[in-house]
Formats: structure tokens, C-alpha cells, sequence
């Protein structure tokens, strides 16, 4: 397990040079008395970047900003020495069968040894067979014992996590971590990804005039006129009902559609959206010319999810959706609740 315990003692000079020269109010446990002297110099080093505690669940931290850049830092360290060169992932579970001690993570390994016979399980990086002696289990044992006290940042720090985390239970943490992106930002190119706390406040910042806040659940807007042919507007509506994308799509020189959409924020146990009933918000599109008059109002169409929402999504083209002429004057969108309100009776109204 020589490359292993190289990386590990590396990552110990690196932590050195870049820590504080004063006292840490968080310290290491002496993991184990027993260990030979390699683990000892292994263990010392990946134990410097943990809590005192020895338990396996996750600990919040409340530290001052100095301390937090000292976290953050051992924690990149400690994540590249044990990150799996095949996944790229924390190898929160070590796997050693390489007589050259070249490690990967367990769900690796596994996939290693199921695609090839005995005779040919060659290691992937020195092509050495790949066999497990008794030296390379004692020291991944010994590896994967620190893995249950050694704590890391969760990599959602950034973001408002302050847990730092067992190794071997950070990709469990992190596929349940409530902090874990999985909002999109719809607007046309736009990559942002966080989570629904932060989706308003990144639309108010980074694209003007798109983010509209109302109390009353409607929105007028003006210059529909001005959305050209094969094109979409979008707004994002924070709203007594939450928060609702508004898409107008001009389908045809004088067609707009519109679409709304609930923004999702039920998650399960595993930080996935979870597939519910169709909303209870209905929505009714009306056009005023330009002497304020009433002149078209839509039929009452239902709010979807906006997990719906495809990121290749550009026009509607759906009978889901209203669609009606329109040159000039003013568009008002309306919703609210309407529990009685079924897809069965996708046209009825309250």
C-alpha cells in the first residue's frame, strides 16, 4: 500500500505549509495505539483534518473565518489523496488488490473484478495481476477504520452546509445533503443549478428584469408585442402561491402561448424531487386592446410542476396550453387555487 501511504503523508506536508501557525480550537483524536509505525505516520496525518470526536455521524461546526479556510483546505487535501482514480469520487471505501498498492473505491472494484476472469484482473494503472495478500488488506483495514473517524467538509460547504462528515459516510450525506443543488435556473442558456432558497435571489442578481415579486397573483404585462417570432420571454413570480415560472412563447407572427409552472421544492430521502399529484393552481390569460377593453380571456388551464421543464425546452407546442392572437395592447395572467380542480376537467373552471 506504498502509493496510498505516499499520497497520505503528501497531503500531511501540504496541510503543514498551509495551516495556521497558531492553535486550532478543533484537534485530532489519537485514532489507534496499536498501529504499526506506517499506519501511525497515515493515520496522524488524515486524523489532523477531524473533529475530537470519534463518533460516525456528522457534526455541525461553528468556526471563525480563519478556521473555516483551514477546514476547507485540508478537507481538498485529504479528498484528493483518497480520491478514486477511476470515478473521481472519495473513495469512502477503500478497495486494494494491486501489489503495487494502487487503490480505488469499492463499487470500482467491484466493476473490475466482474468483467474479467481470475487469470486476467490486471491492476488498470500498472497492469501488475491484481491479487489480495495479507500485507494490502491489513493496511486498507486499517485505512478503512480511519474512514469511519476521519470528518471532511461536506462539498455543499459553499453553499450552507456546516457539517463535517465521516469519510466513509460522505457520499451517503452528500446524496441526502438539503443543500445539494438540484433547482435549475430556465432561463435560455443560463448553467445555474443551486437549490430553491437561493433560485430568486440568483434570478433578481444575475438576469434584470426577470425576477417580478406580487401580492396578488397577477401579472400585466405590456410589451408582449415585442417578443419576436420563435422566440420565448420568461419571468419568475414569487407569489402567495410560491414560486411559478411564467413562459410566453411567440409560435406563430401573431400566436403567443403561455405556460406557468410551480417551482418544485418536495424532496425524498435522497434529495430527489418527488413525483406528485398535479397542482391544485389554475391560471387564466386575458387580452386587453389598446382602449383597456377586454377582448380575448383564455380558458382555465392548470399550473404544472416545474420538473416538467426539459433544459432543450424552447416552445411549447402544446394544446396544454392557451394560445391566441395577439398584435397590441396588454396581457394579464391570473392564478390561484382552486382545489375542486381536476385533469379530467382540464377546461372547467372555479
Amino acid at each position: 500500500m506504498a502509493t496510498l501511504a505516499a499520497e497520505v503523508i503528501l497531503v500531511e506536508t501540504e496541510a503543514a505549509a498551509e495551516s495556521s501557525s497558531t492553535a486550532r480550537p478543533i484537534t485530532a483524536e489519537v485514532i489507534a495505539e496499536n498501529l504499526n509505525s506506517t499506519d501511525k505516520s497515515a493515520a496522524s496525518t488524515v486524523a489532523s483534518a477531524t473533529s475530537s470526536s470519534s463518533s460516525s455521524a456528522a457534526v455541525v461546526v461553528s468556526v471563525s473565518d480563519s478556521d473555516s479556510d483551514e477546514i476547507v483546505t485540508i478537507s481538498q487535501n485529504i479528498r484528493r489523496a483518497l480520491e478514486c482514480p477511476i470515478c473521481l469520487t472519495l473513495m469512502s471505501v477503500i478497495s486494494c488488490y494491486c501489489p503495487n498498492g494502487h487503490a480505488v473505491c469499492e463499487s470500482c472494484m467491484l466493476t473490475l473484478l466482474n468483467m474479467s476472469s481470475a487469470q486476467e484482473r490486471c491492476c488498470p494503472f500498472c497492469r501488475a495481476l491484481m491479487v489480495q495478500s495479507l500485507f494490502t488488506s491489513a493496511m486498507v483495514d486499517k485505512l478503512n477504520e480511519l474512514c469511519h473517524q476521519v470528518k471532511v467538509k461536506c462539498s455543499n460547504w459553499s453553499r450552507g452546509c456546516t457539517e463535517l462528515v465521516p469519510v466513509r459516510y460522505v457520499n451517503e450525506h452528500e446524496s441526502r445533503c438539503l443543500y445539494m443543488p438540484n433547482v435549475p435556473c430556465q432561463v435560455t442558456v443560463c448553467q445555474w443549478l443551486g437549490i430553491y432558497e437561493q433560485l430568486y435571489e440568483h434570478v433578481s442578481s444575475s438576469h434584470p428584469g426577470v425576477a417580478v415579486q406580487t401580492s396578488t397573483n397577477q401579472l400585466n404585462v405590456t410589451d408582449a408585442q415585442d417578443i419576436t417570432t420563435n422566440r420565448r420571454r420568461i419571468y419568475l413570480i414569487q407569489s402567495t402561491c410560491g414560486m411559478i415560472w411564467v413562459i410566453l412563447s411567440r409560435i406563430a407572427r401573431s400566436r403567443i402561448q403561455t405556460a406557468l409552472f410551480l417551482v418544485n421544492n418536495h424532496l425524498d430521502g435522497y434529495n430527489n424531487h418527488v413525483k406528485l399529484m398535479p397542482t391544485d393552481i389554475v391560471y387564466r390569460v386575458t387580452w386587453f386592446n389598446a382602449n383597456e377593453r377586454s377582448r380575448t380571456k383564455s380558458r382555465t388551464k392548470r399550473v404544472y410542476w416545474s420538473t416538467s421543464l426539459k433544459p432543450e425546452f424552447q416552445l411549447l407546442l402544446s394544446d396544454s396550453y392557451p394560445t391566441f392572437r395577439f398584435k397590441t395592447g396588454r396581457m394579464e395572467i391570473n392564478w390561484f387555487q382552486c382545489p375542486k380542480y381536476t385533469g379530467s376537467h382540464s377546461s372547467s373552471t372555479c
